[in-house]
């Protein structure tokens, strides 16, 4: 039986929200994994993949996850991502055509250039995807 209610969101929208056993998400310092009756917390999130057990011996749902933050109370995660994707949804192709586009287009800047841009953060996103994928 499920012990959590586990929601991500992300400024465009509310991408799920479903009862979990278990949630797994990257943190600045390592993974942090939650069960039913964790000790509240807030905390500042990596980029990288969340796993969402929804059953103690079930399959395991991956999402890409780009910043944000988590908050935990004894009964439900709150994922905030600045970006986030079901690994399930992610084309690899395109992913890996998108980066090689975005890096053909930042080594046309200079570093000083390319600091003002969005285009590490969005390098960073198609490298995180990429991983979810070859996670799965």
């Amino acid at each position: 039986m499920a012990g959590l209610v586990c929601d991500i969101v992300t400024p465009a929208a509310k991408l799920y929200s479903d009862d979990a056993y278990l949630v797994v998400v990257p943190g600045v310092e390592g993974e942090m994994g939650f069960l039913q009756g964790h000790v509240p917390l807030v905390s500042v999130l990596a980029d990288g993949i969340a796993r969402i057990q929804n059953e103690k011996d079930g399959e395991t749902q991956r999402f890409a996850l780009q910043g944000g933050y988590v908050e935990v109370t004894g009964k439900k995660v709150i994922i905030l991502a600045d970006r986030a994707l079901p690994a399930s949804q992610i084309d690899a192709a395109s992913v890996r055509e998108q980066l090689a586009a975005l890096e053909a287009k930042a080594a046309e800047f200079s570093e000083e250039e390319a600091a003002k841009t969005t285009l590490a953060a969005d390098i960073a996103w198609c490298n995180v995807q990429l991983h979810a994928v070859e996670a799965a």
